[in-house]
């Protein structure tokens, strides 16, 4: 006579047919959050923000932080781009490593352009 299964057999069967379909779909991309272009177009403008005022060889941190946020806000605005969209934008795309690493190729090719061009002296 075969045993039937038990009340574990199906909890293990239904955990991993759920760790299954979690590895394999996809996050949808939350309604409002930036896309993958204006992403890496920001964080070019970010690490280019943060290089200049890097160079400015400010006293205090205090300092460093009150020009980095206002030339960062000056973007945002040049830009068209919410903080809070942005903020959502990046939590969201930092939670999903492959999504980030579209984001970031476009910018390191960027910045390793402007390094070439010795381009990064007049930030």
């Amino acid at each position: 006579m075969k045993k039937k299964p038990s009340f574990v057999h199906y909890s293990l069967f239904a955990v991993h047919f759920l760790f299954l379909t979690a590895c394999t779909q996809e996050e949808k991309v939350p309604e409002g959050t930036l896309s993958e272009q204006k992403m890496s177009q920001i964080m070019v403008e970010i690490h280019l923000i943060e290089a200049r005022v890097s160079r400015l060889s400010l006293v205090s941190i205090d300092s460093t932080t009150l020009v980095t946020e206002r030339l960062k806000r000056a973007m945002f605005k040049k830009l068209q781009v919410d903080t809070a969209a942005f903020n959502r934008s990046y939590k969201f795309y930092a939670t999903n490593p492959e999504l980030l690493q579209r984001i970031y190729e476009p910018v390191v090719k960027h910045l390793e352009k402007r390094v070439k061009k010795d381009d990064v002296k007049g930030l």
